[in-house]
């Protein structure tokens, strides 16, 4: 939305970026609570834990960098002055900090990615006597149930 103020100086952008960013930082803060959760149940020796602290760390210091951002977009907006007809609002700080924040959700996502595929957090374990819901409905191809590691070994194995 700040490249389309940029580009247009049409304020409605500069507004629609600023609610955006606002609305992040809250859905951020609220997945703070489970992700704090998930995190104290891990065994502090294992690796997952330590992929959990970065992955953690990386959050805090994303949502700030978008915190910091939407404040600064909430001061230009209530603080905003028009000048020969065109309301001046400072979009670059703001897009910069975006940009710094877009880098680290990146890193976020990859170890919250690590934390699943690799260390299996959040996953329950696939038993061998459980049938998926497609095969219980009576359709003739089963649809791999979602496995992780030996699990899909085990799973075509069977069928």
């Amino acid at each position: 939305s700040l490249l389309a103020y940029l580009g247009t100086n049409d304020p409605f952008y500069f507004r629609a970026a600023m609610v955006s960013n606002i609305g992040g930082v809250v859905m951020a803060a609220i997945a703070m609570i489970p992700g704090a959760i998930d995190l104290l149940a891990l065994p502090k020796e294992s690796r997952a834990h330590g992929t959990g602290i970065q992955h953690a760390s990386f959050a805090l210091l994303t949502t700030g960098i978008f915190a910091v951002s939407a404040a600064l977009l909430y001061r230009g907006w209530h603080g905003r002055l028009m000048i020969d007809g065109r309301w001046d609002l400072e979009a670059t700080i703001p897009l910069a900090l975006g940009v710094a924040g877009l880098v680290t959700l990146v890193i976020v996502g990859v170890l919250g990615w690590a934390m699943v595929q690799i260390h299996h957090v959040g996953i329950a374990p696939v038993r061998a006597d459980r049938r998926p819901a497609r095969e219980l409905a009576g359709f003739s191809t089963p649809i791999p149930p979602v496995v992780t590691g030996h699990s899909v070994e085990r799973y075509f194995a069977r069928h």
